[in-house]
Formats: structure tokens, C-alpha cells, sequence
């Protein structure tokens, strides 16, 4: 039986791609469908998405669904075969989350966006992915500050900051410069809208015990998120730029 990556080494001979040129296409470093394709790893949800789109197929057929559903009068109803790809594309993600539950390795940034799309952006099946990521309460329009809410043991603000509970990070927004608050709060305040929102960022920021500013670069993804009862949080993963 054809899989994954053999149908995708297909459909790319077929294109008008190399595996450079689709990787420089879907954003991805030069070397990205290469190293998928050898080492069979998993792409998550966006991935594939973005790779049907620049190929010009759809996650149905790269999934291998088009010779295997038919219907009476040979028509395919289309709302079957997306549920089967999802449901496809699910397992893909299962597969790739307890695998990085074996290495103990950190989250790739697809693998959060794939949790936050195939979940609707509600907190379940969350635990893989919590001691990596920190939520805060979505802001109201009289929030003056971030509001920590719960912080990833393994997040980057608890690994850079030396902080293991919200009230530490809480506080520390309190000595951190006005800009640089009024800067997150915004940021989450855009987040709350709807769409997630992936920035690399810069601040200086005076930590307790250090007699000067330190300096952290890194990738931020920021999701809009809410548990079963409707209360809503931005969801902060971060990812430390070497």
C-alpha cells in the first residue's frame, strides 16, 4: 500500500517543483521535504495544507482517498471524503505527539497549530503539549497588564525567567517596562480575535539578581483558546531563537 510520503514524492515529480523549490515555497527551510521524505516523519496539519496548496491537490488525495471512496453513479460526496481525511490527518498527529512524548523533546510549532485546529481551539487533549506552553486570561477592556494564568513547567518563560507559577511571572510583569507590557498586552488583545499570531520578538528585560538587562530573542505563537465552560485564554508558546 502507497503512504503518505510516496504519494507526496508523486505528486511533486509530477509539479513543477524540486523538493527545494516546495520547501522555499510553503516557507519552510530549503532542505524540509527532503529531510520529511528520508526520515518518513510526520508534517502537521498546516504543513499539509500548504504543500496541497502550492502542488494544487487536496488534503483528500494526498491522504489516498481518491481511488478508495466511491459512491453509487460514481459521484464522491465531498463532506465524506473531508471527514475521512480528517480523520486521517488526526491519527498522522496522534502518531507524531506520542512519539514526541517518547523523545521528550519540545513541541514543533506545527505540532501546536495542529492540537489548536483539530481541537477548535478548546483545551483538550492538552496534556502533551501544557508543560510547554503558558495561558494567560484573556484580556477585557480594563486589563492594564498580561494576566498570567497557568505556566508550562517546560515553557520558555519558566526555563528563561526561573519562574514555576503564574503569581512569579505576575509579578514580574510588574517591574518589567511600561512598554513592554502595554506591547504583550496588545499582542493578546489581537490574539483574542481569532487568528494565531506568529512573531519574532526581541525585549531587554531586568530580571531579580542581575544588575543588567538581559536580552531574549525568540518565536511567538500566540492562540486564541477556551476550556469547556467558554472561559477564554491566549495560549503563549515560544520558542528560544539561537
Amino acid at each position: 500500500m502507497i503512504d503518505f510520503h510516496d504519494r507526496l514524492k508523486t505528486y511533486i515529480k509530477g509539479s513543477s517543483y524540486d523538493y527545494k523549490a516546495l520547501s522555499l515555497e510553503i516557507g519552510q527551510g530549503e532542505r524540509y521535504i527532503s529531510n520529511l521524505l528520508s526520515s518518513k516523519s510526520d508534517p502537521g496539519y498546516s504543513s499539509v495544507v500548504k504543500i496541497c496548496s502550492a502542488l494544487g491537490i487536496t488534503p483528500n488525495q494526498i491522504a489516498g482517498l481518491n481511488d478508495q471512496i466511491t459512491l453509487a453513479g460514481g459521484e464522491i460526496d465531498n463532506r465524506i471524503v473531508s471527514a475521512q481525511a480528517e480523520r486521517i490527518l488526526t491519527s498522522v498527529t496522534r502518531e507524531a505527539h506520542r512519539k514526541l512524548s517518547q523523545r521528550g523533546a519540545r513541541p514543533l510549532l506545527d505540532d501546536v497549530l495542529t492540537w489548536w485546529h483539530q481541537q477548535g481551539g478548546v483545551l483538550t487533549n492538552f496534556d502533551t503539549l501544557s508543560e510547554h506552553v503558558d495561558l494567560y486570561l484573556a484580556p477585557d477592556e480594563h486589563s492594564r497588564l498580561p494576566e498570567p494564568y497557568k505556566i508550562g513547567h517546560q515553557s520558555l518563560a519558566a526555563q528563561s525567567f526561573g519562574i514555576q507559577t503564574a503569581e512569579h511571572l505576575r509579578y514580574l510583569f510588574t517591574t518589567f517596562d511600561d512598554k513592554l507590557c502595554e506591547s504583550v498586552r496588545l499582542a493578546h488583545v489581537e490574539a483574542t480575535r481569532g487568528e494565531p499570531k506568529l512573531t519574532i520578538e526581541e525585549i531587554d528585560v531586568m530580571l531579580p539578581g542581575h544588575s543588567f538587562p538581559l536580552r531574549f530573542t525568540y518565536k511567538r505563537l500566540l492562540l486564541p483558546v477556551r476550556d469547556g465552560q467558554g472561559n477564554k485564554f491566549v495560549l503563549n508558546y515560544s520558542q528560544a531563537l539561537e
